[in-house]
């Protein structure tokens, strides 16, 4: 299994329009996609207008084939005005 860690950080003002598109995303994400085990939005105590997701796919084709689904495109195209700084992704073995 692959797990992901992604911070996304929004435009001065924007945190609530990113919280909602996350949350959308989420759903889409988790229903279009099999290989996705979970996929859960949080956003930060400490940080104003950060989110981290936590991601992880059964495969590294799962999460290959994340990036090229429709719906990330849509995903994408909603995020991209929300956005203050560019998304910041770790990658890691999930153990359990």
């Amino acid at each position: 299994m692959i797990a992901v860690i992604a911070k996304l950080t929004a435009k001065d003002g924007h945190a609530n329009q990113l919280e909602e598109v996350l949350k959308d995303s989420a759903d889409k994400v988790l229903a279009g996609e099999p290989g996705c085990l979970l996929y859960r939005v949080t956003r930060s105590q400490t940080e104003i207008g950060v989110f981290k997701l936590m991601e992880i796919y059964e495969s590294q084709s799962a999460l290959d084939a994340h990036p090229n689904t429709p719906h990330f495109n849509e995903i994408r195209t909603a995020l991209a005005p929300l956005l203050g700084a560019a998304p910041e992704v770790e990658y890691l073995d999930a153990l359990n």
